[in-house]
């Protein structure tokens, strides 16, 4: 038996705002969304969402959507890393090259 989080993954994903939004708007409605990086690029939110909130942001067009990959994916990758990357300077350089392939 599939569990619920099997039937609906929470993915990681870019954000990109439409011509008509900005990501102040996008943070200041009730989306709950978890937002994971904000700073790298200010043009762009990278969250983890349900399908339903990537749908909603879509029809909405408040955002290209961009799928990384569950956070499953991700949170088993990191898991897997040796433990003296996890903490490394350049942790976030090396999430960011995680969360483009």
């Amino acid at each position: 038996m599939a569990s619920t989080q099997d039937q609906n993954p929470r993915w990681v994903v870019r954000l990109r705002p439409t011509p008509d939004s900005d990501i102040d708007r996008l943070l200041q409605m009730p989306l709950g969304l978890d937002v994971w990086e904000r700073k790298r690029d200010p043009e762009v939110l990278v969250v983890a969402a349900t399908e339903g909130q990537i749908s909603e942001l879509e029809r909405r067009r408040l955002a290209s959507v961009e799928r990384l990959c569950t956070v499953e994916e991700f949170v088993s990758e990191f898991q897997s890393r040796p433990r003296d990357q996890h903490d490394a300077k350049d942790t976030n350089e090396s999430d960011e090259e995680e969360l483009q392939r």
